[in-house]
């Protein structure tokens, strides 16, 4: 078995700016509750082993490997990954991983979802003209493996989702200038203010030509009451579940979502 432990653990001095509680956070955002009751042990560990190995290339081939024994790919995405990136995150939180290690670990978890599906994984939107979403993750927010695992499983539902990571407001009112979106989600960082969310927020209203419901979501709702992040950043809606975010937009699966998530495209 590998060394998951290649990355300096204990050596690498702690990125001073980075606050060790809210790593562990942000490198959780998509992780569901009770999530262990889906993960098989051994399995667990080979993918961590991998992740964590100096060798790039041994993520896609755990995760080949995983394919091949039958492993559903929607369970490695929606529990494997996200259960990986909170544990990567605990361990950096009690010095047995090192910062550099969790930062490499989680990028070589972003490439086990690009080799579990490039419509997944990338940020080409299905065609769905019915339901076209907006995801932002704002500029200098670290948790970006969660909101590539959000994007995966709101395309799975047959939804057509543009992801900004790292949105500067230029970009994102640029993108909004030229698309018409149902909604926009912004994963948002315990690290953030609300007074950086809600001008976020200010750009979104502006830049659309018609309104649309905006949700925040994310580690930031640890923090913050949910009363106080819509009332003083302006968003409509604050969840960290998905499926109600969906529901508080009007954005229930139709019968044309539901085939074109069962296609697999």
């Amino acid at each position: 078995m590998a060394d998951r432990h290649k990355f300096g653990v204990k050596k690498e001095p702690v990125v001073p700016q980075v606050p060790r509680g809210a790593v562990g956070r942000r490198v959780a955002e998509a992780v569901t509750e009770d999530i262990s009751r889906h993960l098989d042990p051994v399995l667990f560990e080979d993918l961590k082993d991998a992740a964590l190995s100096q060798n790039p290339e041994a993520s896609r081939r755990a995760i080949r490997s995983a394919l091949a024994d039958g492993i559903r790919p929607e369970d490695l995405a929606d529990f494997y990954i996200p259960a990986l990136a909170r544990d990567m995150g605990d361990l950096w939180c009690v010095d047995q991983l090192s910062f550099a290690g969790v930062t490499i670990g989680v990028s070589r978890l972003q490439a086990m979802m690009r080799a579990l599906g490039p419509n997944w994984a990338s940020d080409s939107a299905t065609q769905n003209e019915n339901a076209s979403i907006l995801l932002i993750v704002p500029q200098e927010v670290y948790h970006t493996l969660g909101a590539i695992v959000l994007s995966s499983q709101l395309r799975r539902k047959g939804f057509s989702v543009k992801l900004i990571l790292g949105g500067k407001p230029e970009d994102i009112a640029n993108r909004l200038s030229r698309t018409r979106f149902e909604a926009v989600f912004i994963s948002s960082s315990a690290g953030e203010t609300l007074e950086s969310l809600r001008h976020i927020i200010d750009v979104i209203k502006t830049s659309c030509e018609e309104p649309c419901p905006i949700v925040v979501g994310g580690s930031i709702l640890d923090v913050e009451k949910t009363d106080d992040v819509t009332a003083l950043t302006g968003a409509d809606y604050a969840t960290k579940r998905p499926d109600e975010a969906l529901r508080l937009c009007g954005l229930q699966q139709t019968e044309q979502n539901k085939a074109h998530a069962k296609g697999g495209t």
